[in-house]
């Protein structure tokens, strides 16, 4: 897998998570509504900021060598979002479940970008990665408020 079909993947799996949070929103009975759409929102922005890392992947390709996460990974954190919109869908999962299981996903993504942001010598894209992590990690704080609310 090359590093713009790991962004790729990336990016489908940020809009997976968006449409989680997303959905969240629309199911949640009490205040938290509102900072689960926030959230979608600021998973879709990810999916910019992902865009614009393959962007300039395509026009440096020199700068960069192999990929640096494992398609494995992603695909794998694809599915776990999307199981856990199914569940919420058919009523397997309560919101508090599936609040607990996003976070525990933010938990890993968000050292998956660190380790990402490691291994470029670009510095703008180390930058971009380590942007990433610190929203992973705020999403997982926020979502921690939001479980202990409940």
């Amino acid at each position: 897998m090359t590093l713009t079909d790991t962004l790729d993947e990336a990016i489908l799996l940020e809009e997976e998570i968006s449409s989680c949070y997303d959905f969240l929103s629309k199911i949640t009975q009490d205040g938290a509504a509102g900072d689960l759409k926030k959230l979608a929102r600021e998973e879709k922005s990810h999916v910019n900021v992902l865009a614009t890392g393959k962007n300039y992947v395509l026009r440096m390709p020199d700068l960069f060598g192999k990929e640096t996460v494992s398609g494995a990974e992603i695909h794998e954190g694809i599915k776990s979002t999307s199981r856990i919109r199914k569940n919420l869908e058919n009523k397997k999962l309560s919101v508090q479940q599936a609040l607990q299981k996003l976070s525990a996903l933010e938990r890993k993504f968000e050292q998956i970008h660190m380790n990402t942001a490691v291994e470029f010598k670009d510095y703008s894209l180390k930058k971009l990665f380590e942007a990433l992590a610190r929203a992973d990690a705020e999403h997982r704080q926020r979502l921690e408020r939001l479980i202990a609310q409940l």
